[in-house]
């Protein structure tokens, strides 16, 4: 009965594989017919094992129905060998694939060619085998064969390596799966294995699991990473699983005296042996190890000198990247002002590659990835619209893989990685690095985009420095607030030129704009990288979210995940609705926000509590929208903590209350009168230097204009 049961979940699991193979691709619908079979194969042979004692003919019909139905499923894993993974039509072999299967179904189901007579007697089942039960069962075994081998031969002369691989595969599988069906099917009821005849179609799910996983697969792994793994599960098997199956097995030897004395060993065994493979598998298969080299290639990347101009800095980073992943070379490629993308480096001979409005500018700009390897245009199903446009474009750069910096649908930088030196196609732990520093090539991008050639930059990098530069053009790029109804002024600097304080605002109507103001952790040039980072992935994701909510959670997970460990930010995210004399934010840890009305003499801090962004991986259920009303002749004044916690000589902290007071004398200011009375007085009282970055922004309502109102 056990055995049965687990032909019916080998089944299911069948089934589960099959499904989640989706898509109209190429050979899918053999795959389906393939897997259709080999499922009712399953259900049938079990079920009439089953019914073999109380319902012997039932038992009958329904063993002779299996063995049709393992022949049709190997003629269909016949047609997907001769087809894949090109859409072929192949109409006299599939009418022949058909009229074999139509037979096989007469002479197994309708004659006695088969089987004659089954029965069980508790665990002993016994098959009466027909005249020509040999000969089919080798037919079958021929055929499963045949689909096996013809797999194998093509996986060596089919061009693609990802075709290569999902066509051996599959061939692995369906000969572990026509083995398997040999031994418990044909020669188990004749021999020693009666008892475990019902496990011969459990040979199914082999086929199934490596046909589904193929067509799954768009990545070439390597061998050694192979071999790597499957040794490190077989050793967890042999020092971890075989130990504790035994301490289970005679810990429940004594359950009838002791079964809660049982049950206790084995949750001890299993909680120790547990945690010990968990460890084991983490310093043996790769996991801390991969982990560990993208942070230093993130490091690597992090620490360029953007000072030291356009070609030094992509040439260093040429030299990483070609050591972290053994390619042949590096290409960026950069937009220009007219919207081309242009070839920078090697060379810097501005080659012009893709046009503003050519099919592959918009494929780039349409997909749905950051990263992009060959092997996933050539065999992922979500790139069958462009795969010819992308793989066009793949061609004519010589690339194997490349990373995009865009902002929202717009391309303004791409990295191309030539082929492998090794000849190795980048896999699954490639794709993995390239994701890890995306955010750090955007921002190589970006100052890329932005810093015209070395040669022009003598003077201006004597001055100022690249970098210094590349952050202050980021910055002041906003939608300003230009609206008779507001008036909105803003100071957001750093005393190192390089810094993490951030301001943003974008018009989303005509009387409503949305607006960022915090603080990046840290200092210098990381902060500021990370600002950049941050700073268009708001903007990206203001465009694909309208829940406000749902926007600060994402730009929560994105620090979280993609930025550099530890990294936080403090401020608020902020939508100034003017048709409706209101302010709608979500404070993520502002430490300053206070509020004027003209009908109050005094200033009310408004901010509230908030939580900061970066410390958990889920901060949705932590945030709270609040609404603040603005009345004419109000203002609202908004401080990171680079102005609150601005020391004096003597250790003491500017605080809140000065500010407050700063605020009060100049209520009778303008926005920008008043911001700079605030920077003013913080670096006076700090002896005329302020060590923090800092932003201060302030928001004067007057009310909308009546004629701007209808």
């Amino acid at each position: 009965m056990g055995l049965t049961l687990f032909t019916y979940l080998a089944a299911l699991l069948a089934a589960a594989a099959a499904f989640a193979v989706k898509g109209a691709r190429p050979g899918v619908r053999a795959f389906r017919a393939a897997a259709f079979f080999s499922i009712a194969y399953a259900l049938l042979l079990a079920t009439g094992y089953m019914l073999s004692i109380d319902y012997p003919g039932a038992a009958l019909a329904l063993v002779r129905a299996a063995g049709a139905g393992v022949i049709a499923s190997y003629l269909a894993f016949l047609r997907l060998a001769i087809g894949y993974p090109y859409a072929k039509r192949l109409f006299i072999l599939d009418l022949a694939l058909v009229v074999v299967g139509a037979a096989a179904v007469w002479a197994f189901v309708f004659t006695d060619a088969y089987i004659v007579e089954v029965k069980r007697f508790e665990l002993e089942y016994i098959r009466f085998e027909g005249d020509y039960h040999r000969l089919l069962s080798i037919a079958g075994l021929v055929i499963g064969l045949a689909a096996a081998l013809t797999m194998a031969a093509r996986s060596f002369i089919t061009k693609s390596r990802v075709y290569r691989q999902h066509l051996a595969v599959m061939a692995a599988g369906l000969l572990f799966s026509v083995a398997w069906g040999y031994v418990f099917a044909i020669v188990g009821p004749t021999g020693i294995l009666k008892a475990a005849y019902p496990l011969s179609a459990v040979n199914t799910l082999f086929a199934v699991l490596a046909a589904s996983y193929a067509f799954s697969s768009t990545r070439v792994f390597q061998p050694r990473v192979v071999v790597k793994s499957v040794g490190a599960w077989l050793a967890i098997v042999a020092v971890f699983a075989l130990p504790l199956g035994a301490v289970v097995a005679v810990a429940f030897l004594f359950r009838a005296q002791a079964g809660a004395t049982a049950m206790g060993i084995a949750a001890i065994a299993f909680l120790l042996l547990g945690r010990g493979a968990e460890s084991f598998a983490r310093g043996r298969m790769g996991s801390e190890h991969d982990a560990a080299s993208r942070e230093d290639l993130e490091a690597a990347i992090a620490h360029l000198d953007l000072s030291a101009g356009r070609e030094s800095v992509l040439g260093e980073l040429s030299a990483i990247m070609v050591e972290s992943f053994g390619c042949s070379w590096l290409a960026v490629l950069s937009e220009d002002d007219a919207g081309n993308l242009r070839r920078i480096y090697p060379d810097d001979d501005d080659e012009i590659v893709t046009t503003p409005n050519s099919p592959a500018l918009e494929a780039l700009a349409a997909v749905d990835r950051r990263v992009m390897l060959k092997t996933d245009v050539v065999a992922d199903a979500s790139f069958a619209e462009l795969k010819p446009v992308l793989l066009g474009f793949f061609e004519v750069i010589g690339a194997e893989a490349i990373v995009i910096a865009k902002e929202g649908r717009r391309v303004v930088g791409l990295f191309a990685f030539g082929p492998k030196r090794s000849g190795a196609d980048y896999d699954a732990q490639d794709y993995a690095a390239f994701d890890a520093v995306h955010g750090k090539l955007f921002v190589v991008a970006y100052y890329a985009r932005h810093v015209a050639r070395e040669s022009l930059l003598g003077t201006v990098e004597k001055e100022i420095g690249l970098a210094d530069q590349i952050v202050k053009s980021i910055q002041e790029k906003i939608d300003p607030v230009d609206h008779p109804g507001v008036a909105v002024s803003f100071v957001c600097q750093s005393p190192r030129g390089l810094g993490g304080d951030l301001f943003d605002s974008v018009r989303i109507s005509e009387h409503r704009w949305f607006f960022v103001v915090g603080d990046i952790s840290g200092k210098g040039l990381n902060a500021s990288m990370s600002m950049v980072i941050l700073k268009s992935m708001i903007r990206t994701l203001l465009k694909e979210e309208k829940d406000f909510v749902k926007l600060v959670a994402r730009a929560n997970a994105f620090i979280k995940e993609r930025l550099p460990r530890g990294t936080f930010f403090s401020g608020m995210f902020g939508f100034l609705a003017l048709d409706k004399g209101s302010i709608y934010f979500i404070n993520c840890g502002i430490p300053a926000m206070f509020f004027r009305s003209p009908g109050l003499d005094s200033v009310i801090e408004t901010q509230g509590e908030g939580k900061m962004l970066g410390f958990v991986k889920n901060i949705e259920p932590y945030l709270k929208t609040r609404k603040l009303a603005l009345p004419p002749g109000s203002r609202v004044l908004i401080s990171t903590d680079g102005i609150v916690e601005a020391e004096s000589v003597r250790g003491e902290r500017y605080g809140k209350e000065r500010l407050v007071r700063i605020l009060a004398e100049n209520k009778d200011s303008s926005a920008a009168e008043t911001v700079e009375a605030v920077v003013k007085s913080a670096s006076a009282f700090a002896g005329g230097r302020l060590d923090d970055d800092i932003t201060v922004v302030a928001i004067d309502y007057v009310g909308i204009p009546k004629e701007k109102k209808r």
